[in-house]
C-alpha cells in the first residue's frame, strides 16, 4: 500500500452492539484508533471519516454511509477502510454487493482490517467474505426473531408495546409505560368523532369539520416533525378518521399488530388483515360504549360506495395538474332538456383543489373535458402522421441546412466545455499538490477543492445535457427504438376513436396548467 489512495474511514456502532456489551471493543473511538494505526503503518492519507453511531447495520440509508457514497461518486475518496465487514453492514446481499461490485465498479479499494480483506488483492477469497457476511446476517436475523417473539407474547398479555399511542390515550408514565390510560384532553374528540359518525356524517365531513375548527390533528398533537411535510400537514385526513372509527381499542379491547415489517432488513411496513390483529379484551379503559361502536361499524358497511360502470372517458387517469402535480379528476353533470334530450357536461379538475377547495392549496384548473379530448386526439393524430412520414431523419437532416448548422454549433460548444473540464482537473491537481507540500492548510484546500469540484460538476452537467440534445437531434427517429410504435400508430390512424389501451401505448401523461394549456408527453419521439 502507498499514499496515492485518498482514504475514507467508515465507523459504525449499532444500539444492539451496545446492548450486547460491545461498547468497549467495538466503540467508535476504538474502531478509529484501530484503523488509524493501520493507516499510519501503511503511509495512507486519511481525507475523511464517516460515522454512524447507534445505527443498525441492516439498513444502508445511514447518513454517514450515504455521505461516503456521495464522496465516492464525487471522486473525493478512492479507498474505504472499516474495522471488519460487519461495520460495513449486516445485510449479506448488500454488503457483498458493495464489497465486490460497487467499490470495484467505482475503482475504489475496500479494506477490512481485522479480516485482512483487500478488494485489490487478485488472489482474495470472496467465498470467505460471503461466509463472513452470512454469519453477520444470521446474527441480526436471530436477534430480530427473538425480539419479535418477545413483543408478540407481551402484546398477547395485553401490554401496550408500541411507540405511538392511539389518539385519545397516553402511557401511564412514570409508573408503567406498557399501560394505557385515557388522555382527558383528546378523549372528548374521539367521542365526538363517533357521535358525528353515528349521526350519519361521512369521514370527509368529519375531517373537514375538525380541520375548520382548528382542532390539532393527531400528528400535530403528538408533536411529530417531518423533514419534508406535505401541503396537507396538520389537516385531519379521511384515513385518520376511518382508522379511529374501526379501532376496537376505544371500547377497551386493545388492538395491536395492525402493521408488520416486510423484512428485518427494511423499514417498509404493511397493514395486517384485521383478523390478524392481536386484540386483548378489557386491556385498557374504554372511551366509547360498545353499542355506539357496533352502530358505527354497521353504518360503515352500508355506506360503502359502489360505483356503476364508468363512462368511457378516454383520458381518465392521463391528466395531471401542471402546478401541483396531482392527478386531474373528472366531474360530470347530466340534465334533460325540455324536448327530452339528455345532456352531459364533464370537466377536468385538479384533485388536490377538489379535496381541499377551502384551503387554497391549488386552483381548480377547470377544463371542458370533451373539448380537451378533441384537442388531444387532434394533436396525437398530427404527431402520428408526422412520425410515419418522417421516419428517415438522416435524409431529412441532409436536406435541412438550418438543422445542420444547429448541429455544428452544438458540437463546437461540446468541445469547448470538454476543454474547460480538463482545465478544472488541472486546477484540482495543483491545489491538491499544494496541500500535500504544505503550501496551503487543510481548510484552504477543502475550500478551493470544493469550489473547483462544484464548477466541474456544473460543467459536466452542461456537457451531459448538450450530449443528450445532440443525440436527440441526430437520432430523433431511431428505427430500432421506435419501430415498436409503428404498428400501434398505424392502428391508431385507422380508428375514429381509439381505445384507452391503444392511447396508453402512445401517451405517457398529459399536463394542464392554470391557463388550460395542454402539454402531452408521448412514449415515442414526436416530430416538432
Amino acid at each position: 500500500m502507498n499514499g496515492t489512495f485518498k482514504v475514507g474511514i467508515y465507523l459504525r456502532l449499532s444500539l444492539k452492539d451496545l446492548e450486547n456489551g460491545k461498547s468497549e471493543s467495538e466503540s467508535i473511538s476504538n474502531q478509529r484508533d484501530y484503523i488509524m494505526e493501520f493507516a499510519i503503518k501503511n503511509d495512507l492519507e486519511v481525507v475523511a471519516t464517516y460515522i454512524d453511531d447507534g445505527v443498525s447495520g441492516t439498513q444502508f440509508d445511514r447518513d454517514g454511509f450515504q455521505k461516503m457514497l456521495k464522496d465516492i461518486e464525487d471522486k473525493k475518496i478512492n479507498m474505504v477502510i472499516t474495522k471488519d465487514l460487519s461495520r460495513l453492514g449486516r445485510n449479506m446481499a448488500q454488503s457483498i454487493t458493495f464489497a465486490t461490485e460497487y467499490f470495484p465498479m467505482h475503482n475504489v479499494r475496500y479494506y477490512a482490517v481485522s479480516e485482512e480483506y483487500d478488494s485489490f488483492d487478485k488472489h482474495k477469497d470472496n467465498n470467505q467474505l460471503m461466509l463472513k457476511a452470512m454469519f453477520n446476517e444470521m446474527y441480526v436475523e436471530d436477534i430480530s426473531k427473538k425480539i419479535k417473539a418477545t413483543l408478540t407474547s407481551q402484546k398477547k398479555l395485553g401490554k401496550f408495546m408500541g411507540s405511538t399511542v392511539p389518539y385519545g390515550y397516553k402511557k401511564n408514565l412514570p409508573y408503567d409505560k406498557h399501560e394505557l390510560i385515557i388522555d382527558e384532553e383528546t378523549a372528548p374528540i374521539v367521542k365526538r368523532i363517533f357521535e358525528m359518525a353515528k349521526n350519519g356524517m361521512g369521514v370527509k365531513s368529519i375531517a373537514d369539520t375538525l380541520t375548520d375548527e382548528g382542532i390539532p390533528s393527531p400528528s400535530v398533537y403528538k408533536g411529530k416533525n417531518y423533514k419534508n411535510p406535505s401541503v396537507t400537514y396538520g389537516m385531519w385526513q379521511n384515513t385518520t378518521i376511518r382508522d379511529i372509527l374501526r379501532n376496537p381499542t376505544y371500547i377497551g379491547n386493545l388492538a395491536q399488530g395492525k402493521q408488520y415489517k416486510v423484512s428485518y432488513k427494511m423499514k417498509c411496513r404493511r397493514r395486517n388483515a384485521q383478523e390478524d390483529w392481536i386484540v386483548v379484551e378489557n386491556a385498557c379503559p374504554a372511551i366509547i360504549d360498545k353499542e355506539t361502536f357496533e352502530i358505527v361499524q354497521g353504518m360503515a358497511d352500508k355506506n360503502r360506495n359502489f360505483y356503476g360502470k364508468e363512462l368511457p372517458y378516454l383520458f381518465r387517469g392521463f391528466c395531471y395538474c401542471k402546478e401541483c402535480g396531482h392527478r386531474m379528476g373528472i366531474d360530470r353533470s347530466r340534465y334533460t332538456k325540455a324536448d327530452g334530450e339528455q345532456v352531459e357536461k364533464a370537466y377536468c379538475i385538479c384533485s388536490l383543489y377538489k379535496k381541499y377547495s377551502k384551503r387554497g392549496l391549488c386552483t381548480n384548473h377547470k377544463t371542458n373535458y370533451f373539448e380537451l379530448e378533441e384537442a388531444i386526439l387532434k394533436d396525437v393524430r398530427k404527431q402520428c402522421k408526422q412520425f410515419v412520414k418522417t421516419s428517415n431523419l438522416e435524409e431529412l437532416l441532409k436536406q435541412n441546412d438550418k438543422t445542420l448548422k444547429i448541429k455544428e454549433e452544438m458540437e463546437n460548444r461540446l468541445n469547448k466545455i470538454t476543454k474547460q473540464i480538463d482545465l478544472q482537473d488541472t486546477y484540482i491537481d495543483k491545489v491538491y499538490k499544494d496541500k500535500v507540500k504544505g503550501i496551503i492548510d487543510e481548510e484552504m484546500f477543502l475550500r478551493q477543492y470544493n469550489l473547483l469540484t462544484q464548477e466541474k460538476t456544473k460543467l459536466k452537467n452542461d456537457k451531459h445535457e448538450l450530449e443528450l440534445n445532440l443525440y436527440q437531434l441526430e437520432n430523433k427517429i431511431n428505427s430500432k427504438e421506435n419501430e415498436q410504435y409503428i404498428n400501434v400508430i398505424n392502428e391508431f390512424l385507422k380508428l375514429k376513436k381509439p381505445s384507452r389501451e391503444l392511447l396508453s401505448a402512445l401517451i405517457d401523461k398529459i399536463t394542464i396548467d392554470n391557463d388550460q394549456n395542454i402539454e402531452i408527453t408521448y412514449n415515442f419521439k414526436p416530430i416538432i
